[in-house]
């Protein structure tokens, strides 16, 4: 079992074990105790906590989950260290839309069917985890819409938009989709994460290997195939390959332990990464500012203690105007 796996299974008994009843100040101490270890041990908590309150309803409505299922919300005062405005997030928006409806899919004999679909949606600042009927397992980043079939022996997914971790069951007999636009992402079993913002997708595989092609350039287009460490950047002119680039690809998946990890980064790349975190965004005044380039890992949600660094290390000037914050010289 990976490290991460490990950390995850503590946390989970963590949760259950608060929610069934018979919790002490004792194990209030023990488990801020265990809290205060790792960064890693208050995201994986923070995230099944407020993750996991709508699990019967998504499991009503064809999903499985493989974690349990908490029967109320509450945000413990060992958890607000993960930061005060992504903890006020959570609280307001916690629910998670659930639609149904259905698409058009094609039988061997071609003709179109319709099949029951289903929609799952994270709110800005918010993250869950839900489980495929065929053993597969997807975590949602924020403000992300997913799509997927709710029956039978479909392996499908639409993103819509934002960010998702896919965690693939092994089927040699039938592929994983992933459709994103006008592109698709094909495995056989792997791990990997995919984001999109609008029609400029980024694929980062963690093991296996997959085929990213443009589903509207015909069957002469030729296909990227990707595997451990590589990221494939793919936009509307073309797809663009980063081969052998693990350090890369561990930090573009820093948002599953609650962490935006940046290596010599652009500021202004930084700042819209931070952005899609919250309601209310930050924005450089400045484009030399904007330039500027960092490193480090931060708390997602915790805006304002990258906002001090900023001002700490460069002498920026950060104020609220509005609905807004601006940094500038």
């Amino acid at each position: 079992m990976s490290r991460a796996a490990q950390i995850e299974e503590t946390a989970a008994r963590w949760v259950a074990r608060r929610e069934g009843g018979d919790w002490s100040a004792e194990d209030e101490a023990e488990l801020a105790a265990w809290l205060d270890e790792q960064l890693a041990h208050k995201a994986a908590f923070w995230r099944l906590q407020h993750g996991w309150a709508a699990a019967d309803r998504v499991g009503a409505l064809g999903f499985q989950t493989r974690e349990p299922r908490i029967r109320r919300i509450r945000i413990w005062p060992a958890l607000r260290t993960i930061g005060p405005r992504a903890g006020s997030a959570i609280a307001a928006s916690l629910a998670v839309a659930i639609g149904v409806g259905t698409y058009a899919l094609r039988s061997p004999d071609e003709r179109l069917v319709a099949v029951p679909q289903i929609a799952v949606q994270t709110p800005v600042g918010v993250q869950r985890t839900i489980a495929l009927h065929d053993g597969s397992r997807i975590e949602l980043n924020t403000a992300t819409v997913v799509r997927t079939a709710s029956a039978g022996d479909a392996r499908e997914v639409w993103l819509d938009k934002g960010e998702a971790y896919f965690d693939i069951a092994h089927r040699p007999d039938r592929p994983f989709v992933v459709h994103a636009g006008p592109r698709t992402v094909t495995v056989l079993g792997t791990r990997f994460t995919v984001r999109r913002e609008g029609e400029k997708l980024t694929v980062a595989v963690l093991s296996g290997r997959v085929r990213v092609e443009d589903a509207t350039a015909g069957t002469d287009a030729r296909a990227a195939v990707i595997g451990q460490g590589d990221i494939a950047y793919a936009q509307s002119h073309g797809t663009l390959v980063a081969l052998a680039a693990p350090a890369r690809v561990s930090a573009m998946t820093g948002w599953r332990d609650g962490l935006l990890v940046f290596d010599n980064q652009r500021l202004g790349d930084a700042v819209a990464d931070f952005n899609r975190y919250t309601d209310r965004p930050i924005r450089i005044a400045d484009s030399k500012v904007a330039d500027i380039r960092i490193g480090g890992t931060f708390q997602i949600g915790n805006s304002a203690g990258f906002l001090d660094l900023l001002h700490s290390a460069y002498g920026l000037n950060v104020r609220p105007q509005g609905d807004e914050i601006v940094v500038q010289p």
